[in-house]
């Protein structure tokens, strides 16, 4: 892994610093010293600016909060992903809600409410007066929009390190929502066909394996042996197939399906390391707690 401006020891920073007076470009010192040159940059600029008073740190402090912003954003990350997850992870065919910022706000924050790993929200009191107890529920109240404004100020942040996530979110949902109405098509066609409703996701999963292998126009032989249970999904799995609607509501429904595992794959590119770590070291975002 690459050194990070941050690791780099103050002598040799002195140094880069040094070299950069005498017209030596970030990348020629970076190459001498085997540092990446934007790490050389970063930390030319943080000596320059601690020299001139810009920037008054406590030795120590810039790291332990930049590591911090990391571990929030790399929480983020997972957030979005649980949100966006793919049919194939969750194993199941049935749509997920859609909208990620309604999910977001909806979602309690209480992972957002901890410092230093250690959890920020009090444990309620087995006995209290009522004014012992309003003053408590203030207190609850407060620690939660606080973890709502780390929650939201994160997700922001995030956004602005991965400059194209906004992009893939807004594209998860306009293939999400054309997944929903495929799928409430499949549905109503396969009750149509008299499959049981608590039927009718297992009987599709099965036929979907067989959709890839089946051309344009071809079925599968007529079904004519006897259903040897009155709740056999590889028996309706058959009459969905043989069926001309349903067959070609499979279709559709199959490639939706694997349009939107598409962008779940792409989302799970963007926020799964090394990307993802990638992308917050070298990006910054309003919310980075560095000068």
């Amino acid at each position: 892994m690459s050194q990070r401006w941050y690791e780099i020891p103050e002598e040799t920073v002195a140094l880069m610093a040094e070299r950069r007076d005498q017209g030596d470009s970030f990348s020629k010192i970076g190459r001498d010293l085997g540092i990446d040159r934007r790490a050389v940059s970063k930390a030319v600029q943080q000596f320059r600016d601690r020299q001139s008073g810009r920037a008054t740190i406590r030795p120590g402090a810039s790291a332990q909060l930049f590591h911090e912003h990391l571990d929030n954003m790399r929480k983020a990350g997972r957030v979005l992903l649980e949100l966006t997850a793919s049919p194939s992870l969750r194993d199941n065919l049935l749509p997920s809600e859609i909208d990620i910022k309604a999910r977001l706000a909806a979602r309690v924050p209480v992972e957002f409410a901890r410092r230093g790993g250690k959890p920020t929200m009090e444990p309620r009191p087995s006995h209290m007066t009522p004014a012992e107890e309003a003053e408590f529920e203030l207190r609850q109240r407060v620690e939660l929009r606080l973890a709502q404004r780390k929650r939201d100020a994160t997700i922001e942040g995030l956004k602005e390190h991965v400059p194209s996530l906004q992009g893939k979110i807004e594209e998860w949902e306009r293939v999400a929502v054309n997944y929903k109405k495929n799928w409430s098509q499949m549905e109503e066609n396969a009750i149509n066909v008299d499959v049981p409703p608590d039927l009718v996701e297992p009987s599709v999963k099965l036929a979907l394996k067989e959709i890839p292998t089946l051309d344009e126009g071809e079925s599968l032989p007529r079904f004519r042996g006897e259903r040897t249970t009155p709740n056999d999904p590889g028996y309706f799995a058959n009459i969905l197939l043989q069926r001309p609607a349903t067959k070609r509501s499979l279709r559709v429904f199959w490639q939706s399906l694997n349009e939107l595992e598409a962008i779940c794959n792409d989302l799970e590119e963007m926020l799964s390391p090394p990307q993802l770590d990638r992308y917050l070291v070298e990006g910054y975002c309003r919310h980075c707690p560095v000068p």
